[in-house]
């Protein structure tokens, strides 16, 4: 089973040495029970996976991300007057972590379970310490139950267990997401808007400023038209397609392929060639290939689960640039909802028939804003769905970009459609504008 991006498939003999690889970590072994050996050894994994490829019906599968094994996950069917439930567990390897592999993972094998396993409930306890594993089960639907005081005695220690349980609801359909269609797994809030969204994506007020911001990023090209640009989080290509009419070599990339169609189609009728490719932007197949890379109105960047997703962009649009490469973003600015409401600011520049965003909380903790997004599709369907973005200070962006090696850095205020390198950031700007210079 597979949502594109992460994959759940039958253990091979051939994954012992990775899965040796990975599991040798006392970070993942101190969230597990002691039936988890460490040191882990080949010879462990091989025992493993003998056992595993013995079940019938499988109940303990590999993930795989990009095609890569990264580690494993289960449900256990219980027996007696518990037929009818399963325990989940899993071990991501650290490389992989704080990338939203095991969120996808996890609803995958739920859905997986509620199908094939004759289920209707799948739990798992959680050690106190692990607030990690916690987040993950919650964002998949998973509700605590209780709280198992004293429960696990892990290397010497007494610790709590908390117990996380997902139920079938009786007539419901497993597999079954209210967004995205049956048989599909739930997707993440910003999947699951922009599926079917292409046509009114293009009528939202914050589309419009695209011949303003491109006579913008003439001026900074130089109106070089020799220089290859890579334009992150294209959506329906508004920029890719108004950059190449003026005569540039435009790539466009996108998580969402209904947006790329309506990109293409676009592109198509105006009779320009455009290469718009479907990629995550936080894993990019691009190496020192582009003179300058865009990435506007949050291109992918801020919208991602983590600060460390959000940093996998930054990284891998860096990685796609040359030696003296350019990057121009906007991205939210964190000194906004410090002053103002963002759910007053969305009311005031919202046309009728735009999507809509309303209980919105700030939390000055991780400066994300949560809020709940309606949006009317291209078929007429109305989407109501629970999301977050996260804003970021100046200070941060420009130690993230250091951190990446970027030698000049500079921020401005962002207007839409009117770009400009005289506007000083304030905390009357809702987006901040970024360059970053290799």
């Amino acid at each position: 089973m597979t949502d594109g991006i992460v994959t759940i498939r039958k253990l091979r003999r051939s994954d012992k040495f990775r899965m040796a690889e990975l599991a040798n970590n006392e970070k993942i072994s101190i969230n597990l029970r002691d039936a988890f050996p460490f040191p882990y050894s080949v010879s462990d994994a091989e025992e493993f996976i003998a056992a595993c490829i013995r079940q019938n019906p499988v109940e303990i599968f590999a993930i795989e991300y990009h095609g890569q094994y990264v580690g494993n996950i289960g449900l256990h069917k219980q027996g007696d007057v518990y037929s009818k439930s399963a325990e989940l567990g899993y071990f991501i390897g650290e490389p992989y972590w704080n990338k939203g592999i095991t969120t996808r993972a996890v609803n995958l094998i739920c859905e997986y379970g509620f199908k094939e396993l004759d289920i209707v409930r799948i739990y798992s306890g959680i050690f106190e310490y692990n607030p990690a594993s916690q987040r993950v089960l919650e964002k998949c639907g998973f509700e605590k139950e209780a709280v198992s005081k004293s429960a696990v005695c892990k290397k010497g220690r007494i610790y709590d267990e908390i117990r996380y349980a997902k139920c079938l609801k009786p007539g419901a359909e497993a597999g079954k997401d209210e967004q995205a269609g049956p048989g599909t797994v739930k997707k993440q809030w910003y999947e699951a808007l922009f599926e079917n969204y292409g046509h009114k994506y293009d009528s939202e007020s914050f589309t419009q400023g695209t011949q303003g911001e491109c006579d913008f990023l003439e001026k900074e090209f130089g109106y070089n038209k020799s220089l290859k640009i890579l334009d992150v989080g294209c959506g329906t290509g508004r920029h890719s397609i108004e950059l190449t009419k003026r005569g540039y070599n435009v790539t466009g990339i996108d998580l969402s392929e209904s947006q790329l169609q309506v990109a293409k189609e676009k592109a198509a009728a105006q009779k320009l060639k455009i290469k718009f490719l479907k990629h995550d932007a936080r894993n990019l197949p691009f190496v020192n290939e582009f003179d300058v890379a865009i990435m506007l109105c949050e291109g992918g960047f801020p919208l991602m689960e983590t600060d460390e997703m959000n940093f996998e962009i930054l990284k891998n649009v860096t990685k796609s640039l040359k030696k003296k490469g350019r990057f121009i973003f906007t991205t939210l600015n964190g000194l906004f909802p410090l002053y103002h409401s963002v759910e007053k600011f969305c009311d005031s520049t919202t046309a009728e028939g735009n999507a809509t965003y309303r209980s919105n909380t700030f939390d000055l903790m991780t400066f994300r804003d949560y809020n709940i997004t309606e949006a009317v599709d291209d078929s007429g369907n109305k989407k109501t769905l629970e999301a977050n973005e996260r804003y970021y200070v100046p200070s941060e962006i420009t130690w993230l970009l250091k951190s990446l090696g970027y030698s000049k850095i500079e921020i401005f205020g962002a207007k839409l459609g009117a770009f400009s390198r005289n506007d000083v950031l304030t905390t009357e700007d809702f987006e901040m504008l970024v360059f970053a210079e290799k």
